[in-house]
């Protein structure tokens, strides 16, 4: 069975405000429990825990300001990889 034009199908465009919100929870959530490992057991979490705040890592305020930062960047790396996605999914298409 051979392709016809009308049985390929094009990529569906990506939802950016889905992706921004996924990588943004995704990217949060990973925040929190990083912190709560760094705050019950010493380990090397508290690099990653350094990427979005400079307080003190068991503080709550590292845990609020971090959790902040991380739903940020986390929204602009989802909303930038959905974006580019469907920019250089019309490549496809020629």
């Amino acid at each position: 069975m051979t392709a016809t034009p009308s049985s390929i199908r094009s990529p569906r465009p990506l939802d950016v405000i889905r992706c921004a919100a996924s990588a943004a929870l995704s990217l949060a959530i990973l925040f929190a429990l990083c912190w709560a490992g760094a705050v019950v057991v010493e380990s090397q979490s508290h690099m990653f825990i350094a990427l979005f705040t400079t307080q003190p890592v068991a503080s709550t305020t590292a845990l609020v300001e971090g959790f902040g930062w991380s739903f940020v960047f986390g929204a602009l790396t989802g909303a930038l990889i959905a974006a580019f996605y469907n920019l250089l999914s019309r490549l496809d298409r020629r």
